[in-house]
């Protein structure tokens, strides 16, 4: 899904979840088309805001888009209270040390994808281009390089959870260009088959495709928003959300 495929949602009535404000819409158009997003300093681009992690950026970026896929997992059926959010991984069903400190961001049982395993997420949002604007290692000549090696050093960080058997690691990355790591592209439809499974059989296939279309306007969203924070240095109310972005719609609204 392109950076500003969400985007276009904002033509249309909605809660908070599903609309850009002005300002974030101006900045995600000005970046689509490679303009000037600031006049503030020398990097009117804003790369210097996405390359280092001054007042707290990255956690900015990090739990706006943390709180979209607890939403989406919320609506998909899913388990998610406020201890399955950075869960240290010692307090969960995989047997490692019990003073090991390693946290998962969330954690989701309940859930009929992935063999019925417990959804163990990590969420990432990262740049592909440092803060002098040139690009990092790798993503000038291979598209998704970037969330290839994080979804490879995430595997190795919990390598427990695989080994184990006992929950289901996943990599839940996007680049701050609206790029979506592989694992990410498949879990959405893979939830929206299951949410709508119970459904007539007429009417599955639109709802699914419904719930496709909410949820990635959730995360791409959160993805523009998060950014256009980020270089606004816009770093108040970064704590994670402890209630849902919005409200969960009925079935039968969300096909309409």
């Amino acid at each position: 899904m392109g950076p500003f495929a969400a985007v276009w949602l904002t033509v249309c009535p909605s809660s908070d979840g599903l609309i850009l404000p002005n300002w974030d819409l101006m900045f995600a158009m000005r970046r689509r088309v490679g303009i000037a997003v600031t006049y503030d300093g020398n990097d009117v681009h804003g790369h210097s805001c996405f390359g280092d992690n001054t007042g707290g950026r990255l956690n900015v970026r990090h739990n706006m888009v943390l709180a979209a896929w607890r939403q989406v997992f919320f609506e998909a059926g899913g388990a998610v209270p406020d201890r399955n959010v950075e869960r240290l991984l010692c307090d969960t069903n995989v047997p490692v040390h019990p003073d090991d400190l390693r946290r998962l961001d969330i954690i989701v049982p309940n859930l009929n994808v992935e063999r019925g395993l417990p959804i163990f997420g990590d969420v990432t949002v990262l740049a592909p281009l440092s803060a002098n604007g040139e690009p990092r290692a790798g993503t000038s000549n291979q598209d998704g390089r970037l969330l290839e090696l994080a979804e490879t050093e995430n595997n190795d960080t919990y390598r427990e959870v695989i080994d184990s058997g006992l929950g289901s690691l996943q990599c839940l990355g996007c680049e701050v260009y609206g790029r979506w790591s592989t694992q990410s592209v498949a879990m959405v439809p893979a939830l929206a088959r299951e949410r709508s499974r119970g459904v007539h059989p007429r009417l599955r296939r639109g709802i699914a495709l419904s719930l496709q279309h909410r949820w990635w306007g959730l995360l791409g969203i959160a993805v523009q928003r998060a950014t256009a924070h980020v270089v606004r240095n816009q770093l108040a109310g970064v704590d994670l959300a402890q209630t849902q972005l919005e409200p969960i719609p009925p079935l039968a609204d969300v096909a309409c």
